[in-house]
């Protein structure tokens, strides 16, 4: 392997693009797929039920996060991934059989698990390792993934759950996870020669360093208001562009994001090694406040796409942009462990944004407010993230300049 080591690692980052396709596209995206599927015909439950089940799916793959960054530095990089897709499939066929409310946020928990350790920090730890030197272009590569199978499975897996049901589709779907990451996994997926299980000592801050820097807090929190508002926001998408025009509307509204996102996510593929990532992460954080302010007010169809356009656009790539900022920050050695932490709050941002959209619609009695909440959280988030332009000290060399160039 090491004589072929240039072209290999390609492989890796293909291969990951895969691995994150099926994952995101089964667990990620197939989650509100499965909300609107659970909550009608007989044996139903309630809106209130499935919306926690969601958010125990979002919380505790931030939590096991922690666990899985953990793994890494003892278990290959494979193990974990096989792992964590045969305990999503399981939790995909209980998602299918279960018949009391805490089963079913049970349910939505182990998939978290099993995303979590088949989802963005296996592959970008693994990505950091083989490319210590230059890890945006080839981590922005994989994760193109993600909007890959947003789009590519979302579609199949709502027809899918249509004809078959939730209890019918879910061995179809447990199966596909199971094919679509274990075998690609095992055959391709593996450390660079002259990594054990964990990381390469590149001179990357221990993680207690790392929690006592001002700039570990001001990311986290910037990108966790981000997040709140990006997910807050695609949650009630469509409902809240119905409401203000109609059903047409709001179709052509995911149609847009869908493709805008997939669009962005290549353009960021050429553009972020080669622009300040912090700047970045502020500019898309504004841009994504403007475009669902736009989203909230459109008085037109023609107003929706260009605001749905722009909006996407941030969607491709926030993603991406929070691991590269972590890997710019502290480098590869305890890379894992601190993405994982930082990501926990990321990721209460993600669970709760749905929540507090709705909240804010219930109370307000129109989407127009809550969508603003959502555009709100977005823009206090990029000036957080600005605030890093001042407290950033230089990162490890290797990183730093090479993501830079």
């Amino acid at each position: 392997m090491a004589a072929r080591r240039p072209s290999y690692r390609w492989a890796v980052v293909a291969a990951l693009g895969v691995v994150l396709g099926v994952s995101v596209g089964i667990s990620f995206y197939g989650v509100s797929v499965y909300l609107e599927a659970l909550t009608r015909g007989p044996g139903a439950f309630s809106l209130a039920t499935v919306s926690a089940g969601t958010s125990a799916f979002l919380l505790v793959s931030g939590v096991a996060g922690l666990g899985v960054a953990a793994l890494l530095e003892r278990v290959d990089v494979r193990w974990v991934l096989a792992g964590g897709a045969l305990l999503a499939a399981g939790a995909l066929l209980a998602l299918g059989s279960v018949a009391t409310p805490a089963g079913l946020v049970l349910a939505y928990a182990a998939l978290g698990v099993g995303f979590a350790a088949t989802g963005t920090i296996p592959a970008s730890t693994l990505i950091t390792r083989w490319f210590p030197e230059r890890p945006a272009v080839a981590m922005s590569l994989a994760f193109t993934g993600l909007p890959v199978g947003g789009a590519v499975l979302t579609p199949a897996i709502a027809a899918l759950v249509r004809s078959l049901g939730v209890a019918g589709a879910a061995p179809w779907l447990a199966g596909a996870y199971v094919v679509g990451i274990v075998p690609v996994a095992v055959a391709v997926l593996r450390s660079p020669p002259g990594t054990a299980a964990g990381a390469a000592d590149d001179g990357g801050e221990g993680v207690r360093a790392a929690l006592r820097t001002p700039w570990f807090w001001l990311a986290t929190t910037g990108l966790m208001l981000g997040m709140l508002g990006q997910v807050g926001a695609l949650s009630h998408l469509f409902n809240a562009v119905t409401e203000r025009l109609d059903a047409v509307a709001a179709a052509a509204a995911v149609s847009t994001m869908a493709l805008a996102s997939l669009a962005g996510r290549v353009l960021g593929s050429a553009l972020l090694g080669r622009v300040r990532l912090t700047a970045a992460a502020a500019l898309l954080l504004g841009l994504q406040c403007a475009a669902t302010l736009g989203i909230a007010a459109a008085p037109s169809l023609a107003a929706v796409v260009v605001s749905t356009v722009a909006f996407g656009l941030t969607v491709g790539n926030m993603q991406v942009l929070h691991p590269l900022l972590v890997a710019e920050r502290f480098g590869a050695r305890h890379y894992g462990r601190i993405l994982a932490l930082s990501n926990l709050g990321v990721s209460c941002g993600m669970a709760f944004g749905p929540l507090l959209v709705g909240a804010v619609r219930t109370g307000t009695g129109a989407y127009l407010w809550a969508m603003a909440a959502a555009a709100a959280a977005a823009g206090f988030g990029g000036l957080l993230v600005l605030l890093l332009l001042r407290v950033t000290r230089r990162a490890p060399a290797p990183v730093l300049d090479a993501v830079r160039t």
